[in-house]
């Protein structure tokens, strides 16, 4: 498996996986996925297997007790963020059960350690919070991220 940055010619395959693993009402837009990766392209990265993308991340600081709204691309990295988003972690079905969520997800808190926040916070949605709170988070409140996705808002304090 090889680990590398997105680039926007990635954009088609993150689609294709995203309609795997995520109910319609919480698909992003390419627009958005394209401006993460401008506007914080060391917070977006993906896993390559012989059959391609298996596996993407997502994260990008901003203000925290932000959520970034789904399909609306991010302007810009907020002056005032003070914590790391995890926006995204995504895998293939053919690859679940291989550690990619666990690898990809590590990945993005330890760039958040590095780049020197002190929190991070995500949205679990479909209910991955068991696999966040392995990492450490714990939840910050519940609510419907999205129609039909009940969500629970996570942090963690690094």
């Amino acid at each position: 498996m090889l680990i590398r940055p997105l680039t926007r010619d990635d954009v088609p395959a993150i689609h294709a996986l995203e309609v795997e693993a995520y109910l319609p009402s919480l698909h992003e837009s390419a627009e958005a996925f394209i401006r993460l990766i401008e506007i914080y392209s060391d917070g977006a990265f993906g896993a390559f297997d012989d059959n391609g993308l298996c596996g993407y991340a997502f994260g990008v600081p901003l203000e925290s007790g932000t959520t970034l709204e789904l399909r609306s691309p991010l302007a810009a990295v907020p002056a005032g963020a003070d914590t790391f988003y995890i926006h995204d972690v995504a895998v293939a079905p053919r690859c679940r059960g291989r550690g990619v969520g666990r690898v990809l997800a590590g990945r993005l808190v330890d760039l958040a350690r590095a780049r020197g926040f002190r929190s991070c916070e995500l949205v679990s949605v479909q209910g991955s919070a068991p696999f966040w709170a392995q990492f450490g988070f714990r939840e910050v409140e519940r609510f419907d991220y999205a129609p039909g996705a009940p969500s629970v808002k996570m942090a963690y304090d690094l």
